[in-house]
């Protein structure tokens, strides 16, 4: 494949593996738009730096009512924490993607008259210079692969943040792409094998979105309540071993090529 670079510079290669992210350019050029693929989950989010004021270390805070959910994170003891407001919203914002200005009111409209942290995480919203605001999404297609190119990851088949798994799809995925290439000398029969390998359990997870959704985002105050009920005993989920979609594929073993 022919390949022009931005900046000018062409190339040559056998193939093309698009594995960037949910809007990927990659599968625009190769598969066209990404609206038919594209299934929203009937939220949308923000992220964000903020400084930070209750001196978190190594610790998260959640904030929910129903249909809204505030998360401060601090991975380190450092000065300035990650924050993320998410919100339930049946159409999905359109004449926000491509407006920081919209986006920064959409999200401060929705928080209006909450107590908590939300006033100082609004604030810290509107003076942002890092915000990334998009909608809680999934990818979907029929094929990851056309010709000589192939998509791995939140590029063919982005579960959301509502499954827990969007890493693990993507390096089990990178994996046995990876280990099917060196399989053979046809991409194309590699291309086949990748998929059929994986198709059920990619499905498998992608439909843990539903579930997560109730736990990370309750949309009653009837879902709240189960999700903090369950969070007064974690005992059943420490002592569980995992849901069987998580451990569902045996991961295929490659020789070294």
């Amino acid at each position: 494949m022919d390949v022009t670079f931005r900046g000018g510079a062409r190339r040559t290669f056998d193939l093309v593996i698009g594995a960037d992210g949910i809007h990927s350019h990659t599968r625009g050029l190769a598969f066209g738009p990404e609206e038919p693929y594209h299934r929203y989950l009937d939220h949308s989010f923000a992220g964000f730096t903020m400084p930070n004021h209750l001196g978190l270390a190594h610790e998260g805070l959640t904030w929910n009512v129903p249909g809204r959910t505030a998360v401060l994170y601090a991975p380190s003891d450092g000065n300035r924490v990650y924050a993320f407001l998410s919100f339930l919203r049946p159409d999905p914002p359109l004449d926000a993607f491509r407006d920081p200005a919209a986006q920064r009111d959409l999200v401060a409209g929705t928080f209006a008259g909450y107590a908590w942290e939300i006033p100082r995480m609004v604030a810290a919203l509107r003076d942002s210079d890092d915000l990334f605001f998009d909608v809680v999404s999934q990818i979907h297609m029929p094929r990851w692969s056309t010709g000589r190119v192939a998509l791995v990851g939140d590029a063919a088949y982005a579960p959301s943040f509502f499954s827990g798994q969007g890493s693990s799809l993507a390096l089990v995925g990178a994996y046995v792409l990876a280990g099917e290439l060196t399989a053979g000398p046809d991409h194309a029969d590699a291309y086949e094998r990748y998929e059929r390998t994986l198709r059920s359990f990619v499905e498998m997870n992608q439909a843990l979105a539903t579930e997560g959704s109730a736990g990370l985002s309750p949309r009653t105050p009837e879902d709240l309540a189960r999700r903090n009920e369950a969070l007064r005993d974690p005992s059943p989920v420490l002592n569980s071993t995992g849901r069987h979609a998580h451990s569902a594929l045996a991961l295929p073993g490659y020789d070294a090529a």
